[in-house]
This record gives C-alpha cells, sequence and structure tokens, in this order.
C-alpha cells in the first residue's frame, strides 16, 4: 500500500458520516503492554481481542512484522510478549504472511506457517487459538460471530478492499460455520482516513468497477489533486451488503497519518506494523 500523503482541501458536499455509536476505541494497560480495544467486543465474555501499538511505554519500537524490522529476535521477542499479555501459548498466536490478495485461511492447532503464505484473512472456530494480521496503513478488522463461536481477522488494503476479501471472508464463515449477518460484530481497526489517503487513477477505476461510480468512495480530485478513497467506508458497506446491522459495527476512528502518534508511520521508508487480532477464550 503506497504511503499516504495528509491533505485538508477538497470536500465532498455530501460526504460519507459515521453514525454517533461509533466512539473510538480505549486503549488499556497503558503501564505494561498498551493494547485497543473496542466497546461492545471486549464485552463479550466469550473472546479476547486486541489492536498493538507501534511502541512500549518506554518508547521503544513494538514492531511485530519481519518484514520492518532487521531484527528478528526483537519481532520473535514482541510476539511473544503480546501472545503472553493475552493468555496464549507463543505457537497459538497465527499471523499470515500478507500479499494484499484475497486467500483465506481456516486456523487449526494443526496450521503451520506455510500454510499461511500469501494469506490476508484468518478465521477459526477453535478455541486458545489468536488470530492477527499487521497493518501500517491498511485496514485490520476484527469479526465475531457470538451464535456459532467464530472468530475471524482481515488485512484489507486498497487492493483487497477492491477485491473484496472482507465480502469473501464472511462468506467463508457462512459456508464454514453458518455465520449469519445478524450474529456478527465488527470492529474496524485504524487505518488512513479518506482525507490522509491520496489515490491515482487505477486505483479510482478499480474502486469504481468494484462498487459502482455512485458508491461515494471517493472524493473527486480538483484539477490539481489526487482523487481521496474511503477505505473505512467501502469495509462498512460489505458489512452491511451481508447483514451486520450498524449499530453492530464499531470503528476506531484512528487514522494512521493524520495526527495519531501511537499508530502513525514513522518517518522513515519502512514503516513499523502494528497487529490487531482476535480469539475465542
Amino acid at each position: 500500500m503506497k504511503a499516504p500523503v495528509s491533505r485538508s482541501k477538497s470536500a465532498d458536499p455530501t460526504p460519507f458520516t459515521l453514525p454517533p455509536y461509533h466512539q473510538p476505541m480505549k486503549r488499556i494497560n497503558p503501564q505494561t503492554l498498551p493494547l485497543w480495544q473496542f466497546d461492545q467486543l471486549a464485552a463479550e465474555p466469550g473472546i479476547r481481542h486486541f489492536v498493538s501499538e507501534r511502541s512500549t511505554p518506554n518508547e521503544e519500537e513494538f514492531t511485530l512484522s519481519y518484514s520492518s524490522s532487521p531484527d528478528r529476535e526483537a519481532v520473535r521477542s514482541n510476539r511473544r510478549q503480546l501472545a503472553v499479555a493475552l493468555g496464549l501459548a507463543e505457537d497459538r498466536l497465527y499471523f499470515p504472511s500478507q500479499v494484499h490478495q484475497t486467500r483465506i485461511v481456516a486456523v487449526s492447532s494443526q496450521t503451520t506457517a506455510a500454510e499461511l503464505q500469501e494469506t490476508d484473512a484468518l478465521i477459526t472456530q477453535e478455541r486458545g487459538i489468536g488470530l492477527a494480521v499487521l497493518s501500517a496503513d491498511c485496514v485490520p478488522i476484527l469479526l465475531y460471530d457470538r451464535r456459532h463461536g467464530a472468530v475471524g481477522a482481515v488485512h484489507s488494503g486498497w487492493r483487497g478492499t477492491v477485491a473484496r476479501i472482507l465480502e469473501k471472508t464472511l462468506l467463508e464463515m457462512q459456508a464454514r460455520f453458518g455465520t449469519r449477518g445478524e450474529d456478527l460484530l465488527a470492529g474496524i481497526g485504524p487505518s488512513v482516513c479518506q482525507e490522509a489517503y491520496e489515490v491515482g487513477q487505477e486505483v479510482v477505476q478499480a474502486v469504481e468497477e468494484a462498487f459502482g461510480s455512485q458508491s461515494r468512495l471517493l472524493l473527486l480530485p480538483q484539477p490539481d489533486e489526487k482523487a481521496r478513497l474511503d477505505l473505512w467506508k467501502a469495509n462498512v458497506l460489505q458489512l452491511e451488503a451481508f447483514g451486520v446491522p450498524q449499530q453492530q459495527i464499531e470503528l476506531a476512528k484512528l487514522c494512521t497519518v493524520q495526527n495519531n502518534a501511537r499508530f502513525s508511520r514513522p518517518a522513515r521508508e519502512i514503516a513499523d506494523r502494528f497487529a490487531a487480532g482476535i480469539q475465542l477464550r
């Protein structure tokens, strides 16, 4: 996902607005390992979930991605620390090798790292397994089927969004677990907001082909500007189309580019990744 550029000019006269019940996430464990949670997911006794930060309380990097750090042992140590905080064995916290495509893996205790290659969404109905996706600016999405006891974690950049990886994950959960929209809670984590996400004609064309030119996902440019894409709304639309009630969708409203020191990308070419994850207790 290309690094976004923060802009403030230009506005759609009828922009997408979030319903008032979409409240920001809450921060927990500030003195040890700071994590963030959605209100509705946090109230569910059958699951644990989290969104990590990019640094520790001591302002040290807390990257969880091998691709964004040359120090593999530091990443391994960070993943181990996160697993402990979640009450999981280290080898029961699963991270896919993400490639901005639409491969979905149903994870079990027998799943190997090789099976998670080129994968951008994980689902499971097995307890004691943590599913996590990594993000710099792409959209991390957590799913919980309360009726059937199933969870999912989805990584959706612009390529995944126009390929409808979230919709495909929902349909896979339906096929495997019987998931229905009315039974789902969904959390859309920190990611680039529309105001900060300029895109070129390739993306504009792909969005219009996937969602239609009247979807209002794009703020069209002035003569000297690029279009700006609303990834948040694009994923909300997929949830709603599956039948998830609006009041069961939580949106972090935290932009990883603008005014958000805990998740914002650092001023270097390779950005650290934070993680969003979920598990059945």
